[in-house]
């Protein structure tokens, strides 16, 4: 436990940095940018962020788990493996970028006079779409092999740098707008993916495993089921801020998505927790020890929620003094939004450890049902509550979403493995249904 506390805290403090860099970005660009221009590049960041996800095809989270099920030293099986993930995640994306732009061409053709963009820009915005699906598919194999540090660096801290001294070059030279921005956002991305591309060969994966017909077939099977529970996840987590465009114009989605950045603080620890605690999760998940099972889900949601709770209080002190005092009037009510998705996260920290144990046990179907139920959820609040609260009902759509998914999988992985309900199983050890065959009684979606 003390080997995960460890590097639960070093990738905190690394995604805490980026989290301060990308604040930092984001204030100077409130300030800076109109605010239906920096609605516009929220949606493109958003779009960016579920390419990160998804791009990978679902192929991330299953390579990461036979590698840390190898305990990082793979044979030739598996860097064959890792190969055929890399040209399927590089090409299927190149393959879908060119689709998405002539689909805008042809069929959007407005969206060139909403952002300003010109169609050799928007080519090569929509063109960078395999950098960050293959920035996703890197950092998990290096989890993978131990290098949790090594992992987060890059995408945490790295990307703000780049798009943060792009964006200070541009300011200082007078030449900062949307597409210069967007721009420097590509640049970043590609700068990031080299930088994985390096390392990854640093770290002895053989090149020469040539991917095969076979190996291939065999990846897109075992993905295919993550890959759906990780679309509906994706959209889920985005899909307010997707429709606040459409429901209440550009510049609610620029007010959201500050509200969002801030409030969405907790997720840092969560996701440091994730990263950590998964190979360990792997293990045990192929393990019949109840007892440690129960104990390290637990553990792993106290280290998650601990921190997300205080910083929820720092916030609801703290923050009416530095939207007065730093954001332009245009944000003068993101307060209680941005308190509301806090509370979402903080949530999602006290029981979502449960969506990354299940990935790692093989029950993608079951954090695919539990995201549906909350995709429904989330459609069909977002809109009542978007025109009656306008940014405020977002932030509820989203809270009621985290509790219909995370603490349905949490009851769920409760009652099929025996386990007490996280983060209450330190001290005590729920007895398993055992069926008269002598198996676990499977219950649930």
């Amino acid at each position: 436990m003390k080997e995960l506390i460890r590097s639960s805290v070093v990738v905190t403090g690394i995604r805490g940095a980026g989290i301060v860099l990308q604040s930092l970005i984001l204030l100077f660009l409130a300030r800076s940018l109109p605010v239906h221009e920096l609605g516009i590049f929220a949606l493109f960041y958003a779009g960016f962020g579920i390419v990160r996800i998804l791009g990978p095809l679902g192929t991330d989270q299953v390579t990461m788990r036979q590698v840390a099920v190898a305990e990082g030293i793979p044979d030739g099986a598996l860097h064959r493996i890792l190969n055929t993930s890399f040209v399927l995640v590089a090409g299927v994306n190149a393959v879908i970028a060119a689709a998405a732009f002539g689909l805008v061409s042809l069929a959007f053709p407005w969206v060139f006079e909403a952002t300003g963009l010109s169609v050799a820009e928007l080519l090569l915005i929509i063109a960078s779409a395999p950098a960050f699906a293959l920035i996703g598919l890197m950092t998990y194999q290096l989890r993978g092999f131990g290098y949790n540090a090594l992992a987060q660096f890059p995408d945490s801290v790295a990307l703000q740098l780049f798009i943060g001294g792009g964006v200070a070059g541009l300011a200082y030279a007078g030449r900062l707008d949307l597409p210069s921005t967007l721009f420097v956002l590509v640049a970043a991305a590609w700068l990031v993916a080299a930088i994985y591309l390096v390392i990854r060969l640093r770290i002895g994966v053989d090149t020469g495993a040539r991917p095969t017909w076979m190996s291939t077939r065999c990846l897109i099977g075992e993905s295919r089921e993550v890959l759906y529970a990780l679309s509906i996840t994706a959209l889920s987590a985005r899909l307010p801020l997707l429709l606040s465009a459409p429901l209440l114009g550009s510049a609610a989605t620029a007010i959201f998505d500050v509200a969002s950045r801030f409030g969405s603080v907790p997720s840092i620890t969560t996701s440091a927790v994730a990263v950590a605690f998964s190979p360990r999760f792997a293990a045990l998940a192929h393990s019949s020890d109840r007892a440690a099972m129960s104990r390290t889900l637990s553990f792993a949601s106290l280290v998650a929620v601990s921190p997300a709770i205080a910083y929820f209080g720092v916030a609801a002190a703290a923050a009416p003094f530095l939207i007065d005092h730093v954001l332009p009037p245009a944000y003068a009510h993101i307060y209680l939004p941005m308190l509301v998705v806090c509370a979402a996260l903080t949530v999602n920290a006290a029981f979502g450890v449960t969506s990354n144990f299940l990935f790692m046990a093989g029950e993608s179907r079951v954090v695919r049902n539990f995201s549906i139920a909350q995709l429904a959820g989330i459609g069909i609040l977002t809109p009542l509550f978007a025109w009656q609260f306008g940014t405020l009902g977002l932030a509820v759509a989203v809270l009621a979403g985290s509790v219909i998914r995370d603490v349905g999988m949490a009851v769920w992985a409760s009652r099929r493995f025996g386990v007490t309900l996280p983060p209450f199983g330190l001290g005590r050890l729920s007895r398993p249904r055992i069926q008269e065959t002598g198996g676990l009684v499977q219950d649930g979606p």
